[in-house]
């Protein structure tokens, strides 16, 4: 059976509007509790912001590519040969995701 944590010490931190305001912003966007988010601060890591609706539908596509690949790669197996049109057009398709992926994490979104 696991052993539950004990915590029995609690801290007060006073803010200002403006700081807990922006306190809650970073909470909500990482999908943690405020108490989950101020323990990993405790313990030096950084709480990353949840990922954005189009990150998860990138993350789906390359899924279904390399789904597609590994088909290709069992057919090759199996019969010796393989469907260079077919495969030409995931590796494709495969780096068209890598580089909108690479657009989306490394350049700056603008603000609005």
């Amino acid at each position: 059976m696991k052993k539950k944590r004990k915590r029995t010490h609690r801290v007060e931190v006073a803010m200002n509007d403006k700081e807990y305001e922006q306190f809650l912003t970073y909470v909500h966007g990482c999908g943690l509790s405020q108490q989950a988010y101020l323990l990993l601060l405790i313990k030096n890591r950084i709480p990353q912001p949840l990922p954005s609706d189009d990150f998860q539908e990138v993350i789906k596509q390359l899924r279904k590519i390399g789904n597609n690949l590994n088909q290709l790669t069992v057919i090759a197996h199996k019969t010796g040969s393989i469907d260079i049109m077919k495969y030409k057009e995931d590796m494709k398709t495969l780096n068209n995701s890598i580089v909108e992926i690479r657009e989306q994490v490394y350049l700056p979104k603008e603000v609005s």
